[in-house]
């Protein structure tokens, strides 16, 4: 992947941008940034404890432990500590507004300041221009791929959905929520979307179309495909594999210079976050707009999601999160070399980061990480930063032992 300019070192140099609809708070200068190389963790500490402290004056209610997620792991069970445990006065230092009732108005400005950050550095991951895409931190896949799809109708009204076989298990659900017709499009042998095919059946249909591509699609050939036979809009939905895909040893064409005209990814399994998060992206003038401030209509901002997110990508900054996505990859290229010498058949597209493979026999015992996929000989394995060379040395153990 070519280096974004807008990340080059040094770390902190530019401002969040302010947009059109944006709360009228400045930020403050340089400070919540997500750098090209690791922050000062007592520095992203602090912010925490301050814009918690924010979060406690605004939403008075939300003060006892049983009202945050229990599920906080490995760095963030200290990181987030202060959430449950932290002593009233603290917390009041951290942020002395006391009964000032503008409080809510800053901690909602300090909640836009880390979505904000969170945004330009996905901007760059996904080639976006920082003056023309706006963006938010959702709570999971669904509600960027229903922002996406609500985008798409916003832009080309009337036109149906177009998806593969792989698209996420939710794309009837919210086709049908919004009113949209759901068309299937036939895959080719690699499992992407045909382009031929995609044009052909818009081309039957009419009214343009609304396109759900995934991060192994070549979201040019379909924009092209589609475009031939009237209006589009592309959505592409990369899941899990958003941020490899910005990493990938070969260039993967999922992002918005490739044409997508807005996008939608995961981020708390490859960043082992204790709540379910991602990022939307789109470019301003594609109906994304619709929803007010960018999210889909009846969605809420998760304060949460947004602060253990954006502590995520800054205590690692660009070149961290490079290396952490790298080992993955190395990771996976073991496991195909290992799994096929167990004899196992194992693949997997050089982007992706899940390895197929067959189980030799019927009723193997399998780890934990390892997916059946039809029940009973084909699986996959899906690598994360918690997935070593160990842990494949595990599976090829449990593939190869003795039945007992």
């Amino acid at each position: 992947m070519a280096f974004p300019l807008s990340l080059a070192p040094p770390a902190g140099t530019r401002r969040a941008g302010s947009h059109a609809g944006d709360p009228p708070v400045e930020p403050s200068a340089d400070r919540p940034l997500i750098g090209f190389g690791p922050a000062d963790g007592a520095d992203t500490r602090a912010q925490i404890a301050e814009f918690i402290a924010l979060l406690r004056a605004a939403e008075p209610y939300a003060t006892d432990a049983q009202d945050f997620s229990e599920s906080y792991h490995g760095d963030y069970a200290d990181l987030l500590s202060i959430v449950l445990d932290a002593d009233p006065a603290e917390l009041a230092a951290a942020a002395p507004y006391g009964d000032d009732p503008a409080g809510a108005e800053r901690y909602q400005a300090a909640s836009w300041r880390f979505e904000r950050a969170v945004v330009e550095f996905c901007t760059d991951l996904a080639l976006g221009d920082p003056g023309e895409v706006r963006g938010h931190v959702t709570t999971g896949g669904s509600e960027g791929l229903l922002f996406g799809l609500q985008a798409g109708r916003q832009a080309v009204p009337g036109a149906a959905v177009y998806f593969a076989d792989g698209a996420h298990p939710s794309a009837r659900r919210h086709a049908a929520l919004l009113g949209l017709d759901a068309v299937r499009v036939p895959a080719r042998s690699d499992g992407t979307m045909d382009p031929r095919a995609l044009r052909e059946l818009a081309a039957e249909r009419g009214g343009g179309a609304i396109v759900l591509a995934g991060a192994a699609d070549d979201v040019a050939a379909l924009r092209r495909a589609a475009g031939e036979v009237g209006p589009v809009h592309l959505h592409a939905d990369a899941g899990e594999a958003g941020l490899p895909a910005a990493f990938a040893p070969r260039p993967v064409a999922w992002d918005l210079r490739s044409g997508a005209d807005s996008l939608s990814f995961t981020a708390h399994r490859m960043l082992g976050l204790p709540v379910p998060c991602g990022v939307a992206l789109h470019r301003s003038g594609n109906g994304a707009e619709a929803g007010g401030e960018g999210r889909p209509f009846g969605a809420a901002s998760n304060p949460l999601a947004i602060t253990v997110l954006w502590a995520a990508l800054r205590e690692r900054g660009y070149e961290g999160l490079r290396r952490l996505i790298m080992e993955c990859y190395a990771v996976a290229g073991y496991a195909v070399a290992r799994l096929n010498e167990a004899g196992c058949a194992a693949s997997r597209p050089e982007h992706s980061l899940t390895v197929h493979f067959t189980v030799p026999r019927h009723g193997a015992r399998l780890p934990a990480g390892v997916t059946l996929t039809d029940g009973t000989r084909s699986a996959r394995l899906s690598v994360t930063p918690q997935t070593t060379r160990t842990t494949v040395d595990t599976l090829c153990a449990a593939l190869t032992s003795p039945r007992p």
